[in-house]
């Protein structure tokens, strides 16, 4: 009978418990989450569909004239059906390397990054011999297409520690003996000029 009772007793606290907690939404509907007012979600959904130009600032090397080109399915900041390039090398050590990627004619190098974009504003009618569209060299040999991520959500990662995102970089790589190994970036904190975060 005690085992009885005291079984009720923790389904009661169970139930309690998931009564208090809603449900994870089971699909995208273009509404807040609850985290801003509508208002201010929309007015951000809007600046995230708008569509650049390069008297917006577009360029020099881009992939896209909009965020949603590449985060829209099924709905703006899901993920998509749009791939990026990804390359680099093997290091002498066995881990993966950041290309050197050569444009304009090797003026400038692109490094520090494994993303290829796939399209530049040069050449055009105002720099007609400017050429500085991306070509991946024969030195990249470890190349991959990413699917562009969904983005709905990104924002929690601001609620998680960097400390405990580079943990989990180097148990990833300690755990798969070197095979696969996250890469922590830092990127500026918008409302915090000066400062970086784990992005």
């Amino acid at each position: 009978m005690k085992l009885f009772v005291a079984a009720a007793a923790c389904t009661l606290a169970l139930i309690s418990a998931a009564a208090r907690f809603p449900d994870a939404p089971t699909g995208f509907d273009n509404k807040t989450n609850g985290l801003v007012d509508d208002a201010t979600h929309q007015a951000d959904q809007t600046t995230f569909e708008e569509v650049e130009q390069l008297s917006d600032g577009l360029g020099p090397l881009y992939n896209a004239q909009s965020c949603r080109e590449c985060h829209q399915s099924p709905v703006s900041g899901a993920a998509s059906q749009v791939t990026e390039l990804r390359v680099g090398h093997q290091g002498p050590d066995g881990h993966f390397r950041n290309p050197e990627i050569p444009i304009a004619h090797g003026a400038e190098v692109i490094v520090g990054r494994s993303l290829v974009n796939d399209r530049a504003i040069c050449p055009n009618a105002a720099f007609p011999n400017d050429e500085i569209q991306e070509r991946v060299p024969q030195t990249e040999t470890i190349r991959t297409f990413r699917l562009s991520l969904n983005l709905l959500g990104d924002g929690f990662v601001e609620a998680v520690a960097d400390q405990s995102l580079i943990a989990l970089a180097r148990q990833q790589c300690k755990s798969s003996h070197g095979k696969i190994c996250g890469q922590v970036l830092q990127v500026p904190i918008v409302e915090a000029p000066g400062q970086m975060s784990v992005g």
